[in-house]
């Protein structure tokens, strides 16, 4: 345990609740958030596609965290010039 808190518990970890509700929620397994209820009962009537459909949907919001971009505007000219210089010499090498 921690000797010097930066900050003061709220009232609901003081008086216990929150331990309470953690330890409810482990000992029974229904979540005590509104959020963790509703994505159990969803989870529990879809047969877990749920939680497969929230990771979809939450992936196609963030379609670019994996796009990778030029880090300079050379990058930039260089991915739109290269594909002239390709024709170009396609072209000088078939005539």
């Amino acid at each position: 345990m921690k000797v010097i808190r930066r900050r003061k518990p709220s009232m609901k970890t003081a008086l216990g609740i929150t331990k309470a509700k953690r330890q409810f929620a482990k000992a029974t397994g229904i979540p005590t958030t509104k959020a963790g209820r509703k994505r159990k009962a969803y989870n529990t009537l879809t047969g877990g596609a749920y939680g497969k459909y929230q990771r979809t949907r939450a992936a196609v919001n963030r379609p670019f965290k994996y796009h990778k971009s030029p880090h300079s505007c050379m990058g930039c000219l260089v991915s739109l010039i290269m594909p002239v210089i390709a024709l170009v010499v396609i072209l000088i090498l078939i005539f």
